[in-house]
């Protein structure tokens, strides 16, 4: 699938609103061209050969494609020979363009439209061709569209038509992520993980030419892989160069600057005034206006890049080994002779010491790895962090590594390097090692016990801390033991997050954790805000990774408490700022939290996505613990669109097993709705009451809750009073939304759901809403009543308009539901019409019908809604 992609070239996705620009512009008598401009590979070709398909296609125009030479720019009219008559022979110039412009001007004459041409790169065309052009664009016979190079000149016909208005430009950039990813997705044929598409795109510098070479190296190379049908990175992307000569750019310089490029191919951006010990002013403003280099501030500080990493791979192709050396090594000492003082000097000197002759002073490198850290570039932390443990055991340093290794899933290497580290820490680091050991046991090989043993050994060895028991506290919570981490976290006081400290984040963090579990989703938000502000103001952070993680769960607290808008952004936030700089594991986290936003948000496909891209990336890196709980959001939402994929088998010895970490309360809540799904009613309700009294045992309110509305949902009445019990005790509109929604059933009032929906919907949960009111439809029936056959009817209506707005939505409450209420597209269409004050005579001219007809369709649909009028059209559909 992916080969035949290539054969035919890059799909055209992205494009979008520029295609429809150049079809408004052929639509305008009065426009008589287009020009397509843009830099080398950003799609110029593509955009015009789509836009003449769509031209002769629903169009009906004649279409004519040519491609403008150098080569066959000597001969006079020879790009345009398609469009010339075979016939005719150039002999008499005049008389020769003159029956040209005669055929076309007939042509026209006869199917009343303009002939589109396509001249691709115009500025080669030849004079005599560019004089027929502007003796047939005069004429409105044709529709030229052009594309032109950025500063290619443009013809004179060209300019003159733009200055009189009858040419539109249509300008082309690199694409963003967003068109990237419906580019790429569409190349590959399947989704593409959040950090695999990143990469992609920030590699290609969203040029589609470069990301169409970034994507086919790296599926050669293996370094894009397919997991559980989801491609995801699996080793760091290589910029690529496309085929394209770099010689005529970089290889007529002087030396002074050809020396200048080649060494910030090598050591990266260096300041200003280093810049100048190679060049002059004048040298650094030729580079930069032959976009070579370019310049930027930083601070209080100017530095100088290379302006494209395609140049850096090819210079770097041409140094040798020595040289690079040399350049790399009278750097560094340049910056020790000004004396070093900044702290990116520290991380420069060691990257530069340790590409020039394998290694540096230990010290250096380790406090270049902190910098690197702090600055979320873990890769490079990685590298200085190894180095420096070559010189000997070094806990900080272990530390580091052992950690990173650790969120990239290799825990065989990263587990041995955090014991090393802990034997050999002293003092505070005895701390931070044992955290990140314990951190990697349990998320890796799932040893919950082994991990609280290295909490308890490093207790002995140094005392009680803040930091220890935060950790302690934060595996429970994980492993289902929230009633244990609360009493672990009672004998430490709240921590003042005006004056962070690593241990006093940990502690904060750990508390977030206990909140949501224990359904107090308004503290855990308070909570949530608090810990992201400390995290981010710590200095310090070889103890406390990644403030990011701190918003997943922020997310996580903001769907508690039914702020489903709010804690979609959250996780975007967290989501964009971790792929600035991939963290494998938190990425799976902020995808499994996307997939429970989307899914109480009634978006069932979209639920499915997000998770099975979290399983993806979990599984790659091999953290066990993050899969089964993307495993389990996907079982659940593949229930809720009415299947049992092959996943569910996967879970369903996970559920089994009540002694294993892996098995959390979404385990058993999506093992239960798979049970459903098969039509093992019985045994799905028995497994969500039992994982109920477990989650009350184990001191989760909040589980316990999802769980028993779970029975609610299924329509088990006698689930209500213990979920009115536990939604009253809970924090947030959504625990007031399940009370509400738990009364109403118990009494069987239609009324009553149907103001429950209206909170439903009201939090943007509309799936829930569509659920609700089915039950209302039901509770109405029952009354066996005119009025209540009608405000069946209408419930029904609503609940029928709601599950529109959840494609793919199939749960049990929704299965019940008559289609014959269901309106048409067409009925829909007139009543929202009607409903929204327009007379028939309006809707009939609008949509191009009858009075009359109109009229019967609003018969069908009050039949259907169980009314009588336009005011019962606005009520009822005004809430849908």
């Amino acid at each position: 699938m992916i080969a035949d992609a290539w054969g035919k070239g890059l799909p055209f996705a992205g494009r979008a609103g520029e295609l429809d620009a150049l079809e408004r512009a052929l639509r305008r008598s009065d426009c008589r061209a287009a020009v397509i401009s843009g830099p080398p590979g950003v799609g110029r070709s593509r955009l015009a050969d789509e836009f003449l398909a769509r031209a002769g296609g629903r169009g009906g125009h004649r279409t004519v494609r040519v491609q403008a030479t150098h080569t066959a720019r000597p001969l006079p009219l020879s790009a345009l020979a398609p469009l010339l008559p075979s016939s005719a022979y150039v002999e008499d110039t005049a008389r020769f363009l003159h029956e040209v412009r005669r055929g076309m001007a007939a042509h026209r004459a006869d199917t009343g439209t303009r002939t589109v041409l396509v001249v691709d790169d115009v500025h080669h065309l030849d004079d005599t061709s560019l004089a027929l052009l502007c003796l047939l664009l005069g004429d409105n016979t044709v529709f030229l569209t052009a594309t032109l190079p950025d500063g290619a000149d443009w013809p004179d016909v060209l300019r003159s038509l733009w200055r009189q208005d009858r040419l539109r430009h249509v300008p082309l950039s690199a694409l963003g992520e967003g068109d990237s990813g419906q580019l790429l997705r569409a190349a590959v044929g399947g989704p593409i993980a959040a950090p695999a598409l990143r990469a992609v795109w920030e590699t290609g510098q969203g040029n589609p030419l470069c990301m169409r070479e970034v994507l086919r190296t790296a599926l050669a190379e293996d370094r894009l892989v397919r997991v559980h049908g989801v491609w995801c990175l699996a080793r760091p992307l290589a910029p690529v160069a496309p085929a394209v000569s770099h010689d005529e750019r970089l290889g007529s310089l002087p030396p002074a600057q050809h020396t200048l490029l080649e060494l910030l191919a090598v050591a990266g951006p260096i300041g200003l005034r280093d810049a100048l010990a190679h060049v002059t002013a004048a040298g650094l403003a030729e580079l930069e206006e032959r976009r070579l280099i370019v310049a930027r501030v930083e601070g209080r500080r100017e530095r100088v890049a290379l302006a494209h990493p395609l140049d850096a791979q090819f210079l770097r192709a041409g140094i040798t080994r020595l040289r690079a050396r040399e350049l790399l090594l009278d750097q560094a000492a340049r910056v020790r002779r000004h004396g070093a003082r900044r702290a990116e000097d520290v991380l420069s000197l060691a990257r530069w010491e340790l590409d020039a002759t394998g290694t540096a002073d230990p010290s250096l490198l380790v406090r270049a790895a902190a910098l690197a850290l702090n600055a979320d570039d873990v890769d490079t932390m990685c590298r200085l962090a190894r180095a420096a443990l070559l010189h000997g055991p070094h806990a900080q340093a272990g530390l580091m590594l052992g950690e990173a290794l650790g969120q990239r899933g290799e825990f065989t290497e990263g587990i041995a390097v955090l014991e090393s580290a802990f034997e050999a820490a002293r003092g505070p680091e005895i701390d931070a090692a044992a955290l990140a050991l314990a951190v990697n046991l349990f998320y890796g090989p799932g040893d919950l016990g082994r991990a609280l043993a290295v909490l308890d050994e490093a207790a002995r060895r140094r005392g009680p801390s803040p930091a220890l028991a935060a950790w302690q506290a934060t595996l429970l919570t994980a492993a289902g033991r929230t009633a244990q981490a609360h009493g672990v976290l009672g004998s430490w006081p709240a921590q003042d997050s005006a004056r962070p400290t690593p241990g006093g984040v940990l502690l904060l963090q750990a508390r977030l954790r206990v909140e949501l579990g224990q359904a107090r989703a308004e503290d855990a938000i308070r909570t949530g805000h608090a810990v992201y502000a400390a995290h981010t103001a710590l200095a310090e952070r070889t103890a406390v990774y990644y403030p990011a993680r701190s918003l997943y769960l922020l997310a996580a607290a903001q769907l508690e408490a039914g702020r489903i808008d709010e804690a979609d952004r959250t996780a975007r936030e967290g989501l964009d700022a971790l792929l600035r700089s991939p963290v494998p594991a938190l990425v799976v986290w902020f995808g499994w939290v996307r997939g429970r936003i989307a899914l109480d948000a009634g978006r069932v496909a979209d639920a499915a996505a997000h998770f099975r891209e979290a399983r993806a990336q979990a599984h790659l890196y091999g953290h066990r613990f993050a899969e089964q709980r993307a495993l389990a959001g996907l079982v659940l939402a593949d229930a809720c669109a009415g299947r049992v994929g092959p996943a569910s088998a996967d879970l369903a010895a996970v559920a089994a097993d009540p002694a294993t970490p892996l098995r959390q309360a979404d385990t058993v809540r999506a093992h239960a709705w798979a049970l459903h799904c098969q039509g093992h009613h019985r045994a799905a309700a028995d497994t969500l009451r039992t994982g109920v009294e477990q989650a009350l045992s184990a001191g989760e309110p909040a589980a316990a809750t999802v769980l028993q509305h779970d029975l609610l949902r299924w329509g088990a009445e006698d689930a209500a009073d213990l979920l009115v019990t536990l939604a009253d005790r809970g924090q947030g509109a959504f625990a007031a939304a399940r009370a509400a929604h738990a009364r109403a059933l118990a009494l069987r009032d239609g009324r009553a759901l149907t103001a429950a929906a209206d909170q439903w919907a009201g939090l943007g949960a509309l799936l829930l809403a569509a659920e609700t009111l089915a039950q209302a439809a039901r509770a109405f029936a029952a009354s066996g009543t005119p009025a209540g056959d009608s405000a069946a009817k209408q419930a029904t209506v609503r609940a029928l308009a709601l599950k529109q707005r959840c494609p793919g939505a199939a749960t049990p409450p929704l299965a019940a539901l008559s289609p014959a209420a269901d309106l048409s597209l067409r009925e829909r269409e007139i009543a929202l019409l009607a409903a929204g004050g327009h007379t028939s005579k309006q809707i009939a001219a609008q949509c191009g019908l009858s009075v009359r007809t109109v009229d019967n369709t609003l018969g069908r649909a009050y039949r259907k809604l169980g009314i009588n009028d336009r005011s019962g059209l606005r009520r009822v559909l005004t809430h849908s």
